[in-house]
């Protein structure tokens, strides 16, 4: 199955080994694609308006035969939702980022607005070196035993199920806003999650 890494501007804390071997695409967003080559990552494609990315950088992506895709700075659209379309026209279900961290606040909860209104059936993680947001429709996720991890609801969630935790919950509707679900112990490496309607991503202690 074809999956794709996107690599966003702003710091990245991510390590090398956090990551597959190979991605069918790698997007490098601006100055994401920076990152890349630091993780030792070609880009396939480079996208955005280049008001951030290194000249030098932006002609070692071309050196290397990436397809370049640039647009204005006045658009209406960010660089990230360019590059999770187009994923979307390559009819890509798993969706890796990195990048997009740092002290911009706008940036940092704009991406994560952006990835949840654009998520429908992907599987999409988003990773730092410590944490991991996973964006999914899985009813199980893989955990580290022990590990912290939160659901951060997007919505309110209706008949919300949590087990393999240490506070398992049995159909609960969790209101939009809610705390409830914050903070949570994984008991095994596995935890199951089931929801019957409702936008929610879960984080995850790495």
């Amino acid at each position: 199955m074809d999956n794709i890494l996107i690599s966003l501007g702003g710091d990245c804390s991510v390590e090398r080994n956090q990551l597959l071997d190979r991605y069918t695409y790698v997007f490098g967003v601006d100055a994401g694609t920076e990152h890349l080559y630091k993780l030792f990552f070609q880009p396939t494609h480079i996208i955005g308006d280049f008001d951030s990315i290194e000249e030098n950088t932006k002609n070692r992506a071309i050196r290397d035969s990436a397809e370049v895709l640039s647009y204005s700075i006045n658009k209406e659209q960010t660089d990230l939702d360019i590059a999770l379309q187009l994923a979307k026209e390559k009819l890509i279900k798993n969706i890796t980022i990195v990048g997009g961290e740092g002290k911009e606040l706008d940036h940092l909860f704009a991406n994560l607005i952006t990835i949840s209104s654009f998520h429908t059936s992907e599987e999409i993680t988003w990773l730092t070196k410590l944490e991991t947001i996973i964006f999914s429709n899985s009813n199980q996720f893989h955990l580290k035993e022990n590990s912290i991890f939160s659901i951060l609801p997007l919505s309110a969630i209706n008949n919300l199920t949590i087990q393999g935790a240490k506070w398992n919950v049995l159909n609960q509707n969790i209101p939009y806003g809610s705390t409830k679900t914050l903070r949570n112990i994984a008991l095994s490496n596995q935890v199951k999650i089931n929801v019957e309607k409702g936008k929610f991503c879960l984080i995850a202690k790495n």
